[in-house]
């Protein structure tokens, strides 16, 4: 098989990268790469040491090479850096830090904050070395998020904040957070916030876990109680901190990405789930192909995995050459959370009394049910599917917006 590597075009530093690659991969490794045996590949995967291989890239620049060299990135232009991370999708390394950091907080901090700030946050998160999660939702502002309570209140060279996050996706882990918080409560609700770079290794930052049904710990809430926040980790203006919002929460549509073959991990996708050709060879192996009604359900599945998947194809051929996003990335959420769990339903179909009762130590047969029950959430994480729907009415159909009383009113007057 001819090696896909050569098909990359050439990008400043690539003898670099494939040398820093060479080693920090066994040799194996390597030649699985240039001969294009990704079952090769996955069967090495616990022979690396991830956060390293992270490291090592960002103190490389290239885990964000299009930013400046200045900011912890190689200065490259666009193309050349999407040569560069499709070169990283073929040698299928992990090459970016956990967490939110690079595709949310680095494009926001970027746009928004000033030169001194740039400086002080951008080199350790494209480095690799602070991983980041998001402090946004609050148990009582999740679809309404501008109505959040958590206050940061000026002192002198610093801020003082108090309050509770929750939904916050590896918060445990993470080094820093995008934090929003309350600054003016005498503005209207999505004029009076401030948007923060918090280092959650400062006193007065709690983690509390929250374990979901498939046991596993990705969420957990945030307690933050007269937490000194410098004002140089202020990454907008004081009171455009929902402005600042936006453009995380529309920064993935324009993250730059590679454009090498993604492979779908049922264990390291926050998505959760079986990819589906492994319900399609367990339902081989189970001779399910063989009734009509379970042929039915894989096709309908296969179908529906095909056409989200020239969706995005297409969302991300428009980008690369240029064009603005259209309503693609708007609906590719919706569409990926029904699809997956319709997949994985029809997983539950071909498992059959499987899928209630199993034997014990069958390592298996757990993953399939802790994978199905991990999907139950997709409908609901990063903004549910009804919301979205409401937002696909009002900004992409053009459909009038729901009646709001309190619009323009002073936060603190609006009843809670």
């Amino acid at each position: 098989m001819a090696d896909p590597t050569a098909t990359v075009a050439d990008f400043p530093g690539r003898a670099e990268l494939e040398s820093l690659l060479a080693g920090l991969v066994p040799p194996e490794w390597v030649a699985a790469v240039h001969r294009g045996d990704e079952g090769e590949i996955e069967s090495l995967r616990g022979t690396i040491d991830r956060g390293a291989v992270v490291l090592a890239l960002g103190r490389a620049g290239w885990i964000a090479p299009h930013y400046a060299r200045e900011y912890g990135g190689r200065g490259l232009a666009r193309e050349e850096a999407q040569r560069a991370l499709t070169l990283l999708g073929l040698w299928d390394v992990p090459h970016a830090p956990l967490g939110s950091g690079v595709p949310l907080a680095a494009p926001t901090i970027d746009q928004w904050s000033d030169e001194d700030t740039k400086q002080h946050l951008l080199p350790p998160l494209l480095s690799g070395a602070e991983r980041w999660c998001q402090l946004f939702s609050e148990p009582g502002a999740g679809s309404d998020m501008a109505s959040l309570s958590t206050t940061a209140q000026r002192d002198g060279d610093e801020w003082v904040v108090n309050g509770q996050k929750v939904w916050t996706t590896y918060g445990h882990l993470a080094e820093r957070a995008m934090l929003l918080a309350r600054t003016d409560p005498d503005q209207p609700k999505h004029k009076g916030i401030t948007y923060f770079g918090l280092d959650m290794r400062s006193p007065g930052v709690e983690v509390r876990p929250l374990i979901n049904m498939a046991g596993q710990r990705e969420f957990n809430e945030v307690y933050l109680t007269d937490v000194r926040v410098p004002d140089i980790d202020r990454i907008s203006p004081v009171g455009e901190g929902w402005a600042a919002a936006v453009t995380t929460l529309s920064a993935e549509r324009h993250a730059l990405s590679g454009l090498a073959r993604k492979k779908r991990k049922a264990s390291d996708e926050i998505l959760g789930g079986k990819p589906y050709v492994d319900v399609e060879r367990l339902a081989i192996a189970r001779g399910v192909t063989r009734d009509p009604l379970g042929r039915q359900r894989l096709m309908a599945a296969y179908i529906e995995h095909r056409v989200l998947t020239m969706s995005i194809q297409r969302s991300r051929a428009r980008l690369a050459a240029g064009h603005p996003p259209g309503s693609e990335g708007s609906l590719t959420k919706i569409a990926k959370a029904a699809a997956n769990q319709r997949l994985q339903e029809v997983a539950m179909h071909v498992l059959g009394a499987d899928a209630t009762a199993w034997v014990q130590g069958d390592t298996e047969a757990e993953e399939w049910i802790t994978q199905f029950l991990r999907t139950r959430a997709n409908s609901i994480e990063g903004g549910t599917s009804e919301i979205q729907r409401n937002i696909i009415g009002e900004r992409v159909l053009g459909l009038p917006r729901e009646p709001d009383p309190y619009k323009g009113v002073d936060w603190r007057s609006v009843p809670r």
